[in-house]
């Protein structure tokens, strides 16, 4: 009898360490978004100040993300995001110069992995922002052409894993950052193949 609960102790072990291993990983992910814009001045008087558009002038945004799931709760993400360009006009409407906006995330996820393939995450984490202007001579710049400003992104998503290498990510994705021009807020919906490796 005690050889049987000790096999069945450490088979038990065994299946565990499996089903951890199978909710644990590194992956990588690749995919597009759709992304808007919201924007303020950055020194707060808006109403004197040039204004973005709040949709960008291309589409089809790409975005890559690597990350590791510690188990089917919890992982740590990595991206890279194109936000888009976008036109800035003054008071009067007229064009002044655009603008490139890129940004790397660092998040911790959190959520659930299911028996049936789906699982649905938050995440959470800080965000580094390129931005690089464009500017026409009736624009004087309160910075330079080409800034780095720090944030934050926040997210949720949704992901069906097709098999135990490809899942489909949808995914609603916000980063908020202030450069020396504007205060920002960028989201998103995307969507993405995500392959574990």
């Amino acid at each position: 009898m005690r050889h049987v609960l000790s096999i069945a102790t450490i088979s038990l072990f065994c299946l565990s360490q499996t089903a951890l291993a199978d909710d644990s990983g590194a992956y990588l992910g690749v995919g597009f978004s759709s992304n808007n814009l919201t924007s303020s001045c950055a020194d707060g008087y808006f109403s004197s100040c040039n204004t973005p558009s709040t949709a960008p002038k291309d589409s089809g945004h790409v975005r890559l993300v690597g990350g590791y799931n510690f188990d089917k709760h919890f992982g740590v993400e990595l991206g890279l995001s194109d936000l888009g360009t976008y036109r800035v006009r003054d008071n009067s409407n007229v064009t002044v110069g655009e603008f490139k906006a890129s940004a790397v995330t660092l998040a911790l996820r959190g959520g659930n992995t299911f028996s049936n393939g789906f699982s649905i995450f938050g995440k959470l984490g800080l965000a580094s922002v390129r931005t690089q202007y464009k500017v026409l001579p009736a624009w004087t710049l309160v910075g330079s052409t080409d800034q780095r400003s720090s944030g934050f992104v926040g997210g949720v998503a949704g992901q069906y894993d097709v098999n135990k290498v490809v899942g489909i990510r949808v995914s609603l994705e916000m980063i908020q950052f202030t450069d020396e021009e504007f205060e920002n807020f960028a989201g998103g919906v995307g969507l993405m193949a995500v392959f574990r490796l």
